[in-house]
C-alpha cells in the first residue's frame, strides 16, 4: 500500500507541480495589501474570507518553491509552525494585535496551497481548526486560543506524519532539505524586513525569526541520525543556525538590523552546502 502511494506522489510531483505553482503565482497577483510592504497576497478564486481581515503576501507564494512537491508540503507545514511559533511568542507578551497576522497566514495562504494534496492523500483537513485559532486570537481570548493551539499542533503533526508515508526512505533527506527550504524563506523574509538600513517591516522580521527556530527544530529531530553520518558537519550547521538566531534579539525588532541581510543569507547557503552529505 505504501509503495503504491509513493508512486502516486511521485506522479503528482512531476505532473502537477507546474500547474500548482502557476495557479499559486496567479492568485497571488490578484490581491495586493500595501499595509504589508506591498507584497502580493494569495486568494483562492471565489473563496470567501471568513476572517475578513487584511493579510500579507509572502515570498514563498510566488518563488516557485521546491520542485519536489513532497518537500514543498513538508516546508509549508514547517512554515505554518514558524508563523504560529512567533505568533504565540507575541501573545505571551500581550501583543495580540501584532500576533494576529501570523495566525492568518497559515489559514488564508499556506493551507490553500496544499489543500489539493490534503484531499488527494487522505489527510484529515484542518482548515477549520486554523481559522478557529485565528478567530480566538482576533478576539483576544486566551482560554480559547490555548485550547485551539493544542488542537492545531495535533492536526499539523498528524498531517505531516501522513505525508511522510509517501516519502521514500531515508526520511532524513526530506527533513534536512525541507529545513533548508525553510531557511531560504527566512532569508527572503529577513531581507524584505530591511529598508534603508532599518527594519521597516516588523512582520517580515518576525516571520523570519519563527522560520529559523522551526528549521533548527527540524535539524534536531534527525540530529542523532545525522551525527552518526557526519558529526563535524552537523556541529558546523548548528553553529550557523546559532549565528542566524542572533539576528533576532527579541520578537519585536530593533530599529536597525543586528545582521546584514547578505550575511544572514550566507549562513543559510552554507548550511545547505554542508547538509548535502545527508542527502
Amino acid at each position: 500500500m505504501i509503495v503504491r502511494n509513493r508512486r502516486v506522489w511521485i506522479g503528482i510531483g512531476t505532473a502537477t507541480l507546474a500547474g500548482a505553482v502557476v495557479a499559486t503565482g496567479a492568485a497571488a497577483q490578484e490581491t495586493k495589501h500595501p499595509e504589508h510592504g506591498g507584497h502580493a497576497a494569495k486568494s483562492e478564486p471565489g473563496a470567501p474570507n471568513p476572517l475578513a481581515a487584511p493579510q500579507a503576501g509572502e515570498a514563498y507564494l510566488t518563488d516557485g518553491g521546491p520542485k519536489d512537491t513532497r518537500i514543498r508540503i513538508y516546508r509549508d507545514i514547517a512554515l505554518m509552525r514558524g508563523h504560529l511559533r512567533v505568533g504565540d511568542e507575541l501573545i505571551r507578551q500581550d501583543r495580540w494585535d501584532d500576533a494576529i497576522v501570523h495566525f492568518l497566514h497559515p489559514a488564508e495562504e499556506l493551507y490553500g496551497a496544499m489543500e489539493r494534496y490534503i484531499k488527494l492523500h487522505g489527510v484529515t483537513p484542518f482548515d477549520r481548526e486554523l481559522k478557529a485559532q485565528a478567530e480566538a486570537v482576533k478576539a483576544k481570548r486566551m482560554g480559547a486560543y490555548e485550547q485551539n493551539a493544542k488542537i492545531v499542533q495535533q492536526r499539523l503533526a498528524a498531517a505531516l506524519e501522513k505525508f511522510k508515508t509517501f516519502m521514500t526512505p531515508p526520511l532524513r533527506s526530506f527533513t534536512v532539505r525541507s529545513a533548508n527550504e525553510v531557511l531560504k524563506v527566512a532569508s527572503l523574509e529577513y531581507e524584505a524586513a530591511i529598508e534603508d538600513g532599518r527594519i521597516s517591516n516588523p512582520m517580515e522580521y518576525q516571520d523570519s525569526r519563527g522560520f529559523v527556530w522551526t528549521a533548527e527544530e527540524m535539524y534536531q529531530e534527525v540530529g542523532e541520525e545525522l551525527e552518526k553520518i557526519d558529526a563535524a558537519k552537523l556541529k558546523e550547521i548548528r553553529s550557523h543556525l546559532e549565528k542566524m538566531k542572533t539576528a533576532f534579539p527579541a520578537a519585536m525588532p530593533p530599529n536597525e538590523p543586528v545582521m546584514a541581510a547578505e550575511e544572514f543569507a550566507d549562513h543559510a547557503t552554507r548550511i545547505e552546502e554542508l547538509s548535502s552529505v545527508y542527502w
